[in-house]
């Protein structure tokens, strides 16, 4: 098991970034490098099941999610199937006087083949903290291009 803690700053106020980090459908608009297709399977009050293709260190992966909601503040994403089952990424976020700082803690399961990466985790931390800072840009360019600061 590789894990981390990736945390951010951003000039957003969280309710708009929190809103746009549930926003599960849009994530292939929002950021079409990593999120090639979502697909909704169920709501259940504050739980998400998605069927996603996402692009991640250079392949393409097909996983079943449970994104877990829990207002105002916690986002998290449980990796159901594929090589990285049992995966977590669990988001907060924390208002401040300048915005909103972000933490993301990182649980990578690897299984099968995947555990070739193991030795790798340098690797995928420098992607996932990649993802975070593109994310964030993405989020405040939109916010920024709605005029809905």
């Amino acid at each position: 098991m590789i894990r981390f803690t990736l945390k951010k700053n951003s000039r957003m106020i969280r309710d708009k970034l929190f809103s746009i980090s549930i926003d599960v459908e849009n994530f292939p608009s929002l950021m079409p490098k990593y999120f090639k297709s979502i697909i909704i399977k169920k709501s259940i009050g504050n739980e998400i099941f998605v069927d996603e293709k996402i692009h991640f260190l250079g392949g393409v992966l097909d996983v079943k999610t449970k994104h877990v909601i829990v207002h105002p503040r916690i986002h998290e994403v449980h990796i159901l199937s594929g090589l990285v089952r049992g995966s977590s990424f669990v988001e907060s976020y924390d208002e401040t006087s300048g915005g909103t700082n972000v933490s993301i803690d990182v649980s990578i399961k690897l299984n099968g083949v995947s555990k070739l990466f193991l030795p790798f985790g340098f690797l995928i931390k420098r992607q996932m903290a990649r993802v975070m800072d593109e994310f964030l840009n993405s989020a405040e360019r939109l916010v920024s291009d709605s005029g809905d600061a």
